[in-house]
């Protein structure tokens, strides 16, 4: 009957054995989450990324959903500074809601592919930049221009990969915020993103019965990675965590860049 579960909650996953595929989920949404709760973002893209070597693109970007929805609520209710941070950020935010709800009724039709590659080289480059050139200051004249762009560009890429913190993190990393104000702003923003992005995928029909199943599932492994990741944040010096945010930031951009390319 366990396996019957299995089958029926992984429907359209390319994989004769769906406990394997399953087990492979869970550790994959666990690093994620480790991930997730150190940097304060990151978490669709390395679950999908884990994810989508062994299921299809599609079915990974999908299932992501709901782990991101709870690991994004959580990330506000500890960082406690929800409506400060619509205040600040709120030109962002509508910006990017728009732009998510839009993109995302055309996710099944549009190629994702030259986006990515595009976005992963800007990440890639700035992320370069940032740890050996001289770090990239936003002025406060130009923030209502730079949420705009921000926003508009998080949207696009949200409603059609599920990824998009990208441009929310070269905003947040100009505006040179401290570690935990960085991780409370950016959960405010993912949330918000999610939210809308799962109200689309249940128009659309693309969160089937089995693969919401699949999804809730994984909150769990999500949630207790995310818990460990707190735990080596507090650890971290104000400078460990920009250098390994960095970092983290040229990877993600390698890997949207693979995703395009492979």
């Amino acid at each position: 009957m366990i396996c019957d579960l299995l089958a029926i909650m992984l429907e359209g996953l390319a994989t004769p054995e769906p406990a394997t595929l399953l087990l492979i989920a869970v550790v994959a949404y666990f690093v994620a989450g480790i991930i997730k709760g150190t940097l304060g973002i990151g978490f669709p893209t390395a679950a999908v990324s884990m994810l989508a070597q062994f299921t299809d693109a599609r079915v990974a970007i999908t299932i992501v959903i709901m782990p991101m929805l709870f690991t994004n609520l959580w990330q506000v209710i500890r960082g406690r500074r929800f409506i400060s941070v619509i205040r600040q950020v709120w030109l962002l935010l509508l910006s990017m809601v728009i732009f998510i709800a839009i993109f995302a009724q055309l996710s099944s039709m549009v190629r994702a592919d030259v986006l990515a590659a595009v976005l992963g080289s800007i990440v890639a480059i700035y992320a370069l930049h940032s740890l050996f050139g001289k770090p990239m200051l936003l002025p406060e004249k130009w923030d209502t221009q730079a949420q705009l762009g921000a926003g508009v560009a998080a949207g696009i890429m949200g409603g059609m990969v599920s990824v998009w913190a990208p441009p929310i993190l070269i905003y947040l990393s100009a505006r040179r915020l401290p570690k935990d104000l960085f991780v409370a702003t950016a959960g405010v923003i993912l949330l918000l993103g999610t939210c809308v992005l799962l109200l689309s995928y249940v128009q659309n029909g693309l969160l089937s019965y089995g693969l919401f199943l699949s999804s809730m599932l994984l909150i769990v492994p999500s949630l207790l990675g995310f818990s460990i990741g707190e735990l080596i944040r507090k650890r971290l010096s104000a400078q460990r965590f920009t250098r390994l945010l960095l970092w983290f930031f040229f990877i993600m951009g390698l890997n949207l860049i693979r995703r395009a390319v492979f």
